[in-house]
């Protein structure tokens, strides 16, 4: 599993109510490890993405869910960098790419090389990505 798709389960598994830290942790622990992220590491992408909140549980336990409005079917990076490059009219490198994504779109240049390398649309040559 991709970081990308990892990510994406987790914003999809929030449309169905608030999630712990702690539940987060346990469920996909293995895929955690395998991306070489710590405990900490998940909380300050979960305190980082806009698209979500913190929030408290009738227990009074810290839990995260979707900012009001967010559950609707977003965009996929994929469709995202066609259009970019689209718009660009050019091959463009994998880090410029980053920059030009939406704000609160939080990518690392490994997750757009899983989106591209999945769509036919898009083809990689080296550091570039290009419209195939």
């Amino acid at each position: 599993m991709s970081n990308f798709e990892l990510l994406d389960v987790v914003r999809r598994g929030m449309k169905t109510g608030p999630i712990t830290l702690e539940q987060l942790w346990a469920d996909l622990g293995t895929q955690w490890h395998q991306l070489g992220w710590s405990r900490a590491q998940l909380s300050l992408w979960l305190a980082c993405t806009p698209s979500l909140q913190r929030c408290e549980l009738p227990s009074g336990e810290a839990a995260w869910s979707l900012k009001a409005g967010q559950g609707q079917v977003a965009p996929s990076l994929a469709d995202e960098m066609v259009a970019l490059l689209h718009k660009a009219g050019r091959p463009m490198p994998l880090a410029q790419l980053i920059s030009k994504l939406p704000a609160g779109l939080v990518v690392t240049e490994p997750m757009l090389r899983s989106a591209a390398q999945r769509d036919a649309r898009l083809e990689l040559k080296g550091p570039l990505l290009k419209l195939a």
